[in-house]
């Protein structure tokens, strides 16, 4: 009960914040960064987790790209104008020295514990920057990831983050953009302003 209220605020948060295009928003982003699944859920249960910045969308846009480096994922979509990126992963290891239990529930083992760390994942992982104003940006991040026990005939079970991972992307633009300035009034250092 916890988790579904849960998601319906965060699902809330979206919206007032221009994360909400409902699901087909986040159905689509998904599908644009590799997920292939053939029935994705329509129960809410994916969505955009929001968070603002203080920063030019472009500038906030680029701190995200330089964050998804740092922390070592790979995206294989990459859409500087409508300011959209993400990746698709396979078998999921480590994020930044970090287990996937760090990042998402994916059921319990009897022994072994959370099944994230010893199933195979896979994982879709997309971000969008949106401009509030002329200085403040959200940075919206949606994951869906499955696991399936390494024995290939097993069945896949979608796994549930736990908004870790979205707000380290957004912790980590915030704190470029705190080093470089937000991109307003001439206060803009090139190596993030250019995106280069």
């Amino acid at each position: 009960m916890r988790r579904v209220a849960l998601a319906v605020l965060l699902v809330s948060v979206a919206c007032a914040s221009g994360g909400g295009r409902g699901g087909s928003g986040v159905s689509e982003l998904l599908r644009k960064v590799g997920s292939t699944e053939p029935n994705p859920p329509h129960d809410g249960s994916e969505y955009f987790v929001v968070d603002t910045v203080r920063g030019t969308a472009e500038r906030a846009f680029n701190a995200v790209r330089f964050t998804y480096d740092a922390l070592g994922i790979d995206f294989s979509y990459y859409d500087p104008d409508g300011r959209e990126l993400g990746g698709f992963v396979r078998d999921l290891g480590e994020i930044d020295h970090e287990p996937p239990s760090t990042w998402m529930d994916c059921g319990q083992a009897v022994v072994a514990g959370n099944n994230a760390d010893h199933d195979a994942i896979t994982l879709a992982l997309g971000s969008r920057v949106m401009p509030v104003d002329s200085v403040t940006s959200t940075v919206e991040t949606v994951i869906r990831a499955r696991s399936r026990q390494r024995d290939v005939s097993s069945s896949v079970t979608r796994c549930v983050t736990l908004g870790k991972l979205e707000k380290r992307l957004a912790d980590g633009a915030r704190t470029l953009l705190r080093r470089y300035g937000p991109g307003s009034n001439g206060r803009q250092d090139e190596s993030l302003a250019g995106g280069t």
